[in-house]
């Protein structure tokens, strides 16, 4: 890949499939976006988030208990946007990550694009795979965002057929488009736990400082560690045997900051063929 051999970021295109593409992969996709956007800051512009259906009610808008569920960013732009569409397969052969909501929505784009095989799966699945991931593989993980996601997903891949299988409901996000608030409710918590096992291991720890000795100005021992990504505006390490650092990509799509509710917040886009043109 180019940006492990140049040592520049690229984008990082990840896909949710679901059946109408109105409840859980348009949550999914608004949720993710919003949560990149809180723990990346200015890098969540490398990341590519969309989302499509198998049998998409072509043009609708996202379910109204399901938007409720991104609650203070329900009413963001985008998510008022919004606009079912038919899964292409350009987009999963563009993808470098696609999360289905099920094991039938997994079979039906493998069945279409069989190539597609090594960056797909069922996001209970993906979360299950990278839980099982030793602390030596994790160790080894790149820092850079977008090459850590990539890392993520060889990692997952790998683990295929190392864990003890599941039951297909145990793999799946149950559908809540004929259920009440409740079930969307049910629903998004279960793609929020998903997520955040990618989400939490995207994020890598602070970099070790050599100890302080307390002084004028200087935090004791018990003081705060650094947050794990730079500042804001300001260059991330580059991978090993780059030239240096690398800034942080030139805006594409907003970013917004997570609230702190259970299951919510994102940010849009139309295709994933809209970002390759």
């Amino acid at each position: 890949m180019s940006a492990a051999t140049e040592g520049s970021p690229e984008v990082f295109r990840l896909l949710f499939v679901c059946t109408g593409n109105i409840c859980r992969s348009p949550f999914a996709q608004f949720h993710t976006r919003f949560l990149l956007g809180a723990r990346l800051g200015p890098w969540a512009r490398a990341f590519a988030v969309h989302s499509a259906g198998t049998s998409a009610v072509r043009g609708h808008g996202m379910h109204d208990d399901s938007r409720a569920q991104l609650t203070t960013r329900r009413d963001h732009p985008d998510v008022a946007a919004f606009a079912a569409r038919q899964l292409p397969d350009r987009d999963v052969l563009l993808a470098d990550l696609v999360l289905t909501m099920t094991r039938e929505h997994r079979s039906t784009v493998l069945g279409d694009v069989p190539k597609a095989l090594p960056t797909t799966f069922t996001l209970r699945e993906f979360a299950r795979l990278l839980r099982a991931a030793g602390p030596a593989e994790l160790g080894a993980l790149p820092r850079h965002p977008v090459l850590r996601a990539h890392a993520l997903v060889d990692l997952a891949r790998g683990a295929r057929g190392t864990v003890p299988a599941v039951s297909a409901d145990e793999d799946a996000v149950p559908d809540p488009v004929s259920g009440g608030p409740e079930a969307h409710e049910a629903a998004a918590q279960v793609i929020d736990e998903s997520l955040r096992v990618f989400l939490d291991l995207l994020v890598p720890p602070p970099p070790p400082r050599p100890p302080m000795p307390p002084g004028p100005g200087r935090p004791g021992p018990g003081a705060m560690p650094p947050g794990a990504g730079p500042p804001a505006g300001r260059p991330w390490p580059g991978p090993a045997g780059s030239p240096g650092p690398v800034s942080p990509p030139a805006p594409t799509q907003r970013t917004s900051e997570e609230s702190g509710a259970p299951a919510r917040r994102p940010e849009p886009a139309e295709g994933l063929v809209a970002d390759r043109s």
